[in-house]
């Protein structure tokens, strides 16, 4: 056993917002409400979102969920790095979410796993649901604000 195998493995996952603009020209967001999933069930979620898999970077993790969470095809050149959180969560673990905004993608947005999304909603960015994960709405927050954020959360 060499001395990396010793270290400290982390969670790495990714957040996906699609966003949108509206006829009042008001920047919307899709969020999906969570079901069936064991975290923050009945809770809105950015649109889509997943575990980075071994041997995958975080921008293909982000095509492959929003193909397979929201049906939709991206083009890894058109995705933005909008901010990072290192969160410790409840379940003690500490992990690494990527998040990463889309606003040109191919496809019709639809529920791709019915069994984990219960409803896929467009909100108005001032007027977000208040059944939202909290560190999602910290995200929305920073993201609203402009410019790229990193945000620690959950640590004592």
């Amino acid at each position: 056993m060499n001395n990396t195998d010793k270290r400290f493995k982390t969670i790495a996952a990714v957040l996906i917002l699609l966003t949108r603009r509206n006829a009042k020209g008001n920047m919307e967001y899709l969020l999906q409400k969570r079901q069936n999933t064991g975290f923050s069930d009945g809770m809105w979620d950015f649109s889509a979102s997943g575990h980075v898999e071994k041997d995958e970077p975080m921008i293909r993790t982000v095509c492959r969920e929003a193909k397979e969470e929201i049906g939709i095809g991206v083009n890894p050149e058109k995705i933005e790095f909008i901010g990072l959180i290192h969160e410790f969560g409840n379940d003690r673990v500490p992990r690494f979410l990527g998040c990463f905004r889309i606003s040109d993608y191919s496809g019709e947005v639809k529920i791709g796993e019915p069994e984990k999304i219960a409803e896929l909603k467009w909100f108005d960015e001032d007027e977000l649901p208040e059944s939202i994960i909290s560190s999602r709405k910290v995200a929305l927050d920073y993201f609203k604000g402009g410019g790229v954020f990193y945000k620690e959360l959950g640590w004592h």
